[in-house]
């Protein structure tokens, strides 16, 4: 399994720096508030947000690499470990392809997010 280290570039240039610069990206990670989900083909990086109403989402900051890798065994890990930690909500937001690929695995749009529910 590869590292954070290994994904860091693919991860930056998969980003809109506007929004998560690698470096913020970097910083999460070192101080623990966000994590770190790597595969041979794919990684992710995640954080939680804790909304006012009472949702709890394990948001999706930075992707890279192999839809199917991200949407099988990282999509599963991820699942289990948000579902053990008390998320409500997973979250992502990202180009249409990522919409119509995850349609199947019970994502919805949600304005112009991605979300499925943890039951």
């Amino acid at each position: 399994m590869k590292s954070y280290a290994d994904w860091r570039k693919a991860l930056s240039r998969a980003n809109d720096p506007a929004f998560w610069p690698i470096t913020a990206i970097d910083e999460l990670l070192a101080s623990g508030r966000a994590q770190f989900w790597g595969g041979e083909q794919s990684a992710l990086v995640t954080m939680i947000v804790t909304y006012p109403g009472g949702a709890v989402a394990l948001e999706a900051i930075a992707g890279a690499g192999n839809k199917q890798e991200i949407m099988g065994p990282i999509a599963t890990t991820v699942e289990a470990w948000a579902k053990s930690n008390g998320i409500t909500h997973l979250k992502v937001a990202g180009r249409a392809g990522w919409s119509r690929a995850m349609k199947p695995h019970g994502w919805k749009h949600f304005q112009d997010i991605i979300s499925k529910g943890i039951d």
